[in-house]
């Protein structure tokens, strides 16, 4: 029996805040489906690689899962649903994870997908510890493939989260070319081999990405894409990828919208925008091991800033109130694990200044920025704040809180990059704050593993803060290591009270996502969270023509 357990006990929230459609506006009924066409994408980022093990790119995401599979996908409500495995579940009471995969299953170039080909990516991807999901295998003892179909994962302690993280999360690739790569990290692929619902033909970085449907496929039961070929085209920002939009150069916005610009695009002929919540959140992370703000290390200081956050400016301003609050790191969307009784830290200034004044951090000069004591370091109260610059929110935040945390002496210094510069540096740890968002975060008894405990800190996984605090870090354990659900509820309520203390984060608000498409095409499947939204595999597997 498959393991859906948690996944159905979020899917009644999901279903009563996603606006999710088996036909989206202007979709034609069933066998009114017409054949050909090439689909224009817009996106405002360029791919970062080609290496789907390495990449840690949304837009990079979109194209590569075309053409990797995972064994799990999400459906439109977000439970996991079988895609390269055609079941999945445990054993063991939890300490068996096994996947049995398609048999028509085959890559690009015609050999067949085995379970070998998993093993194989697990093992490399461990091996050079690429990526989160090196931390996510961690707790496998053995990997076992007792048939060609079939991948059994020996866990060194129970879990709840294991398979359907690890179905969702893996992009699965061909150890028949992987094998004889030296360096799996440095490996470009610039002519990918997967087995996907498309095929990458040419590219030109920086310009446009062109896809042709692959005829033989496992992706949807209906059979191969309707559609003749898909061209991801890079804008430089979302103000100029919307005009596109607006004058017919572009089909479909893989961006979510401005929600300041959706009213204008529903008034406009041939333009349908749907919307749903993420499964993520966004957040301004503290760096607790930054080199030039060594002070962040001090709990007073994070809790001043957190104080100083106006989310409810931020919301009205820069969301049109759309935005769900957040005050912990499981959003409320996922009901089930979510905390209701940890409170958020309020917006106020005289208290944020009188928590910095209690910790010895004073203006004694009076130029507006405060000291920071000489036993911490000294020199001025300073944090530069790295963010991407191309993002539709992140630079108006940044601005919202570079004027509140001058109003409490604190000097924010904007350092804001273009996408793949932003990720360079985010990668390199190289920042004392950032803006960021998660796309999708639905499994935590994994993913707070993932974001704090002290062990997955540097280790090119997503733990970019740092705290290094034995009573977290016990929870967390207690949390990823029990196959009893009922235990990782608790423990994972126990976690986002001790966030709630240590403050490595600021969580800043669940995004409601709108996405836009011209009617000329047809059919999209809307997909929560803006990782999958209209651009799933799914969804463009299924989109055609209208009449």
């Amino acid at each position: 029996m498959q393991y859906h357990i948690r996944r159905s006990l979020c899917a009644t929230i999901l279903a009563a805040s996603l606006v999710l459609l088996c036909l989206l506006p202007g979709a034609s009924a069933a066998g009114a489906q017409k054949r050909g066409g090439t689909l224009v994408i817009g996106t405002t980022t360029d791919l970062d690689t080609f290496n789907v093990l390495v990449s840690n790119s949304i837009t990079s995401s979109w194209i590569l899962d075309l053409m990797y599979p995972s064994l799990l996908v999400m459906d439109e409500k977000a439970n996991k649903i079988p895609y390269l495995a055609k079941e999945w579940g445990y054993s063991d009471g939890g300490r068996v994870a096994w996947f049995k995969l398609r048999e028509d299953a085959k890559w690009q170039d015609g050999t067949p997908i085995t379970a070998e080909d998993v093993k194989f990516t697990v093992d490399v991807t461990v091996k050079h510890s690429i990526g989160f999901n090196a931390s996510l295998f961690s707790s496998v003892e053995k990997i076992v493939t007792p048939d060609s179909r079939t991948v059994q994962f020996y866990l060194k302690e129970p879990s709840v989260s294991f398979a359907p993280s690890a179905g969702f999360w893996l992009r699965v690739v061909p150890k028949h070319i992987w094998e004889k790569i030296q360096d799996p990290k440095q490996f470009a692929n610039e002519k990918p081999i997967g087995a996907g619902p498309f095929a990458l033909v040419r590219y030109q970085r920086g310009q446009y990405y062109e896809l042709e449907p692959v005829k033989q496929g496992f992706f949807v039961e209906s059979g191969p894409p309707l559609i003749d070929k898909v061209i991801f085209k890079v804008y430089p920002d979302i103000n100029t990828l919307i005009l596109a939009l607006k004058k017919g150069e572009v089909d479909l916005c893989a961006e979510s919208i401005p929600p300041a610009s959706v009213p204008d695009l529903k008034k406009t002929k041939g333009i349908n925008v749907v919307s749903g919540p993420s499964l993520g959140y966004a957040y301004m992370i503290f760096n607790l091991h930054s080199k030039q703000a060594g002070f962040l290390a001090d709990v007073q200081v994070r809790k001043a800033l957190a104080h100083a956050v106006n989310k409810d400016i931020i919301n009205k301003m820069i969301l049109a109130g759309n935005a769900l609050p957040i005050a912990t790191a499981v959003s409320p969307v996922l009901d089930f694990w979510h905390n209701p009784n940890v409170k958020d830290y309020a917006y106020d200034l005289e208290q944020a200044k009188k928590i910095l004044d209690a910790a010895g951090y004073k203006d004694t000069n009076g130029d507006g920025v405060r000291e920071v004591p000489a036993s911490k370091g000294g020199g001025r109260l300073r944090v530069r704040i790295l963010y991407d610059s191309g993002h539709a929110q992140q630079p108006k935040v940044v601005q919202i809180l570079k004027d509140d945390l001058a109003k409490i002496g604190v000097e924010l210094v904007a350092d804001g990059m273009e996408r793949n510069a932003y990720l360079a540096k985010r990668k390199a740890l190289d920042f004392d704050l950032m803006l960021g968002r998660w796309g999708i975060m639905d499994e935590p008894a994994d993913y707070l593993y993932l974001l704090y405990h002290s062990d997955t800190y540097g280790k090119g996984g997503i733990n970019e803060s740092g705290p290094n605090d034995p009573v977290l870090d016990k929870l967390i354990e207690e949390a990823n290591k029990t196959g009893d659900v009922n235990v990782a509820r608790d423990r994972v309520f126990k976690i986002q009270e001790r966030l709630h203390e240590v403050i490595p984060e600021v969580h800043l608000y669940v995004e409601q996502y709108y996405f836009a498409y011209r009617d000329r095409f047809t059919g999209y499947r809307l997909f929560p969270s803006d990782l999958r939204g209209l651009v799933d595999p799914q969804s463009l597997s299924v989109v055609h023509l209208a009449e």
